[in-house]
């Protein structure tokens, strides 16, 4: 009799549990469902987000994050709209824009038009983007135009402009980087080497300037000290590549992978046999 009062007692809480358990599938079945759609905003806060959206109240920063949005979202042509919309009505913020052109969206056209339109708004003065002079980034933009002789120039005021300031210590290596790599686009690898000493000096452990002293050192036939150089740069994105995650570049606009490396280690095997 007390077992069967008990199985009495156990059969409603087994169809709870059942049920409950049919309850938690059908939840996580839910959540994951929710986890495969795309997002589609920054934040699930959704009155920020609506703030961000928010171009009523027609202001530099709610034009800006629109075209952020955008940008996050891979939407370019609708990010390209608000940028221009941006620079248009806050010519302030040409220089950001032009970044974005630059940095994200590689319209290297229009990433000129805004960066000269915002140092033209203080031409006596070398404006910062972010952490670079507005010269250094349009130095970057010629570049990427192919035109190595404007980009030299810019680079030049750019680098100048930090260094009479704060010391030519204080200026970020990849600057003098990228005024290397140009030069050593136009022939003149003994430039290229000077300005990447100085930036081995700023960061002393650089895959990026190993791998460009190798070029330079090419371009001048010193091949043993080419051959050093790409061991290092070898070296060094093995051990930057061991302390961070992912796919990690030195320099966004000055990428360099461990297959080129490679590739100009194994010419100079090819040349020496």
């Amino acid at each position: 009799m007390k077992q069967l009062c008990i199985l009495c007692l156990l059969l409603p809480l087994s169809a709870v549990a059942q049920l409950d358990g049919e309850r938690f599938l059908k939840s996580c079945a839910s959540m994951l469902a929710t986890n495969r759609k795309a997002a589609s905003m920054f934040y699930t806060n959704t009155k920020r987000e609506k703030i961000r959206h928010d171009t009523s109240s027609a202001t530099a920063q709610s034009y800006r994050s629109r075209a952020f949005t955008y940008l996050w979202q891979s939407n370019y042509e609708e990010a390209a709209l608000w940028l221009e919309k941006t620079g248009d009505n806050y010519p302030k913020e040409h220089g950001i824009v032009g970044e974005l052109y630059l940095s994200k969206l590689q319209d290297y056209p229009r990433a000129l038009h805004h960066l000269d339109a915002y140092d033209a708004l203080t031409p006596n003065f070398d404006d910062m983007i972010s952490n670079n002079p507005v010269s250094y980034l349009r130095g970057l933009t010629y570049r990427s135009l192919g035109d190595h002789s404007k980009a030299i120039e810019q680079f030049c005021l750019g680098i100048d402009s930090l260094a009479i300031k704060h010391g030519a210590e204080w200026v970020n290596y990849k600057h003098f980087v990228s005024r290397a790599i140009s030069y050593i686009a136009t022939q003149q690898p003994e430039k290229a080497l000077t300005d990447l000493d100085k930036a081995t000096k700023n960061f002393s452990r650089s895959a990026l300037v190993a791998y460009h002293r190798g070029r330079a050192f090419l371009q001048l036939n010193r091949t043993i000290e080419a051959r050093t150089a790409f061991q290092d740069a070898s070296f060094f994105f093995k051990a930057l590549r061991a302390e961070r995650t992912g796919d990690y570049q030195e320099d966004d606009f000055n990428p360099v992978y461990e297959d080129e490396i490679d590739e100009a280690l194994a010419n100079l095997k090819t040349q020496t046999r």
